[in-house]
């Protein structure tokens, strides 16, 4: 530009010797010959019109600018030689030179006579006669058109870079430590939450936007790597603006001078939030599926299902990031919800209780709907759950989750989660599978603890039958000849049954049976074992005895409560009871050799009169009628 300048101050001196009228063959040879070869000697086009706007001159350059010749153009207007709506611009900007005086300088574009066009900038400048008055104007052209190609391709390029940086939240930077002078790209004042240079980047204000817990070890990082020549190669958090967090990358080489000082460092920082939370994401959803395939595991046997379940609680309860995470069971019969199992965080107190059901309807009501309740804010539950509400808040429970056990359409309790840290739905869904596996293992445990009933059990009195009997005696045996002492077994068979259950029927012998049952648990220790072996025949086994002849007042008790009347479904019964007695290791030192004895005794008692017992061992019988009378 300062170039063009001066040759339209060089040309000033010449234009001045032209005439007004313009006409170039009323100048001398000589000036002519002289301009000519002037303006031919410039490579920038140069032209030069009247005050009419006819060219009345121009140089070599400016005719091959055109692609015409000189005689083509002089004499003629832009409207003969370029399109009308370049020729209208350039008509219009000649005017207004033409009017202002001075010079003017704007970029255009100019297309040739083959139809190609060019970008240019205009610089023009007014000239007068030899009288002073205004003859008309001068320009020069200077083509820019291939720096304007190389500007449009930088500008293209800086456009997908930082496009290719938008996308892929990828920003540079650039610290000159020497000065303290930073250069970010668009890209990291948008990572950063900032309007493109509206910031003054410099390290210090780098730093306060580093999240404070962060902080220093930025700092570390960054000093291991000016002066200890370490890669800077980080992950830390960011705090925008508005407050919001996001976790970025940073990477950066460091130049050093001759003196291995650090100068210059150049980075990059890169948004890595979304991949983090994807990261974690996917680290929970492993975990989340390493703790369903644990919890699985636990319950494939039950070698020790209390630990199953308190484990697997604890599992849930650092997954979720609750403080406690109990196992309610739902007793319908008795109206209430047990807490059985429960787990807490450290420093967190345990609140084992049993809930009566009736106090808590809303609860209750979504449960057996087969509803996951999940209330991150206790204190915004509904006005019905007036009692829930008050209770969970009596007991510093902000959040809390409760998941249903549910099996076969049947309400087993619930698992409760109180202040859960989640809130993901994803994971919430996980928690519910969680519960489903704990609740299928409640079902078998209560299955399997009705076919070892029904396997050990007598149906009708709840006692021991033959089956657990066997057992039991079986390990009094071992312990009784472990400890070097006596133990007992008693046969009792009920006199006068068959016709207490022909005449008043099986309903009324039933009620009997069952009323004798809980007589004879009152009458023995904690220690002792009354079995049913059915019929109206009961077995008990009566270890720690010390003597055999402490068996008779055992005896005499069960013959006394037997005896007094029973009030079965508005029938007064009266039944008396026949009991045989063997002595370990007095008469047998095997269990089947006890029983067998035991059973004679007990068909000598009902020999006797009935009503009575009797001991295996003769000798025994005579000590006691001896002792008694």
């Amino acid at each position: 530009m300062i170039h063009d300048k001066a040759i339209l101050k060089q040309m000033n001196a010449p234009f001045r010797e032209i005439s007004g009228c313009g006409n170039v063959e009323e100048s001398g040879k000589s000036n002519e010959q002289f301009l000519q070869t002037l303006l031919d000697s410039i490579p920038a086009p140069i032209f030069y019109k009247n005050k009419d706007g006819k060219y009345i001159g121009c140089n070599k350059a400016f005719e091959h600018f055109l692609m015409l010749q000189k005689a083509e153009i002089i004499g003629k207007t832009v409207y003969e030689i370029a399109p009308k709506e370049l020729a209208d611009s350039y008509c219009k900007a000649d005017a207004a030179l033409l009017r202002n005086r001075g010079t003017q300088v704007y970029e255009a574009h100019v297309k040739s006579s083959h139809g190609s066009v060019r970008d240019v900038v205009f610089h023009k400048a007014v000239f007068y006669d030899e009288k002073g008055e205004l003859a008309g104007l001068i320009g020069v052209i200077l083509d820019i058109t291939d720096r304007k190609r190389v500007e449009e391709s930088l500008r293209k390029s800086e456009a997908r870079l930082a496009n290719a940086q938008r996308i892929v939240h990828l920003g540079n930077w650039e610290w000159d430590i020497v000065t303290n002078e930073v250069q970010w790209s668009d890209e990291v004042y948008r990572i950063f939450g900032l309007t493109p240079r509206k910031f003054k980047a410099t390290y210090e204000t780098f730093l306060n936007s580093v999240h404070p817990e962060d902080r220093e070890f930025v700092k570390e990082s960054v000093n291991k790597a000016l002066y200890g020549k370490m890669p800077y190669s980080i992950d830390h958090r960011i705090i925008l603006p508005g407050g919001s967090e996001r976790i970025v990358h940073e990477q950066a080489e460091v130049i050093f001078d001759d003196k291995h000082k650090a100068i210059r460092m150049n980075g990059t920082v890169q948004d890595i939030t979304e991949r983090k939370r994807m990261e974690e994401a996917l680290r929970r959803r492993i975990d989340t599926e390493k703790i369903l395939a644990n919890i699985s595991a636990r319950f494939v046997k039950f070698a020790d299902f209390d630990n199953a379940i308190r484990a697997s609680l604890a599992d849930i309860g650092k997954l979720s990031g609750a403080c406690r995470v109990s196992l309610f069971q739902y007793s319908e019969n008795a109206g209430t919800m047990d807490n059985s199992y429960e787990w807490c965080q450290k420093g967190v107190m345990s609140e084992i209780r049993q809930i009566q059901t009736a106090m808590f309807p809303w609860w209750i009501k979504n449960l057996r709907a087969d509803t996951v309740l999940y209330l991150p804010d206790v204190s915004q539950m509904p006005p019905e759950a007036a009692p829930e509400k008050e209770f969970l808040e009596r007991h510093g429970v902000q959040s809390t989750l409760a998941l249903p056990l549910y099996i076969e359409e049947k309400l087993l309790g619930f698992v409760r989660l109180d202040n859960i840290t989640t809130t993901d739905e994803e994971d919430i869904s996980l928690l519910r599978v969680t519960s489903e596996i704990i609740g299928g293992a409640l079902a078998r445990r209560q299955t399997e603890a009705i076919i070892n009933r029904l396997a050990y059990y007598d149906t009708l009195t709840s006692l021991p039958n033959r089956n657990l009997l066997q057992d039991r005696l079986q390990m009094a045996i071992i312990q009784t000849k472990r400890i070097n002492d006596i133990m007992a077994v008693m046969i009792l068979d009920l006199d006068g049954f068959k016709g207490i259950n022909d005449t008043l029927g099986h309903h009324v012998g039933d009620l009997l049976l069952k009323a004798v049952a809980d007589r004879l648990t009152g009458c023995v220790r904690e220690g002792d074992t009354v079995a049913r072996m059915g019929g109206d025949e009961f077995m008990l086994i009566l270890p720690d005895l010390g003597h055999a002849l402490n068996a008779a007042p055992i005896a005499i008790k069960i013959i006394h409560v037997l005896q007094q009347p029973f009030f079965l479904d508005g029938h007064k019964l009266s039944t008396t009871a026949s009991i045989g007695i063997s002595i370990y290791p007095l008469d047998a030192d095997n269990k089947d050799g006890l029983i067998k004895q035991a059973d004679i005794a007990m068909y000598q008692a009902k020999g006797e009169g009935k009503n009575t017992f009797q001991f295996y061992n003769v000798d025994l019988n005579v000590c006691v009628n001896t002792k008694c009378s």
